[in-house]
């Protein structure tokens, strides 16, 4: 084969080459890290879910640790000086579902080992799967505690947090509650515009005499009969206003 025959295979394959890490790279952007870094890794074991963003597990010398997960915060379940949070309960359910007590789990440091509370730090893995990237792209949490230099992931959260919003999945469906520095609940409490009203379901709102606050949705045996204090665009709104559904 002459010199220049194997010249151009190998520029060829130089560029093959480097169209597919070019690929690689994209998919990573769209769709999250692939796998942990095995030099940052540990495998654990579950021990239980304290929250949405934080669990318990057994090290392997046997000890119980916190870890809190890296670059992302989901709203309040079991903080004492908050109330239970609007999709905080679906963020611990869906942690549970995916980290059930005694179930072997990988932790991936970044930089730093601990937070101020002792708890480490850390990306979880469960099955080939990023479990901050899966709160992140249900629409469970937001991209938060943003601290040089544990920021190796950032990116890729920021967009994957970017789809969610686009899509307006949970914490993204109401405009202003996930804000960045927080959760904030008096924004499912503001009234709709005129505009926006005719978009919503008719709940009614109704205070019986003995005071209990009632709502009542379409197709609900005295919907037609009751007469409204309030009205609500949604069944969230109305218990956040203090409403328990009608018995059907």
């Amino acid at each position: 084969m002459s010199f220049w025959m194997k010249a151009l295979m190998l520029v060829g394959l130089l560029f093959s080459t480097g169209c597919a890490l070019e690929s690689d790279q994209e998919t990573e952007t769209k769709f999250g890290i692939a796998q942990p870094d095995d030099t940052k890794a540990t495998q654990v074991t579950v021990e239980r879910v304290v929250d949405g963003d934080t669990i318990k597990v057994r090290l392997p010398n046997g000890k119980i640790e916190d870890v809190r997960f890296l670059l992302i915060d989901t709203p309040e379940t079991v903080n004492p000086e908050k109330p239970v949070q609007p999709f905080g309960p679906e963020a611990s359910d869906f942690t549970k579902e995916l980290l059930p007590k005694g179930s072997d789990i990988i932790i991936e440091r970044d930089h730093s080992t601990a937070d101020r509370y002792g708890r480490l730090l850390a990306y979880v893995w469960v099955d080939g799967k990023m479990v901050n990237q899966e709160l992140l792209r249900q629409g469970l949490a937001r991209v938060a505690y943003i601290y040089e230099p544990d920021t190796r992931y950032v990116e890729t959260f920021q967009d994957i947090e970017q789809e969610a919003k686009v899509t307006k999945k949970g914490i993204w469906e109401t405009p202003g509650y996930a804000t960045n520095r927080g959760f904030d609940e008096t924004a499912l409490q503001k009234k709709p515009t005129s505009s926006a009203k005719s978009q919503c379901e008719d709940i009614k709102g109704n205070i019986n005499r003995q005071g209990d606050k009632i709502y009542h949705v379409k197709g609900g045996r005295s919907y037609a009969d009751v007469k409204p204090e309030e009205m609500f665009c949604s069944e969230q709104e109305a218990k956040q206003a203090g409403f328990r559904r009608a018995a059907n």
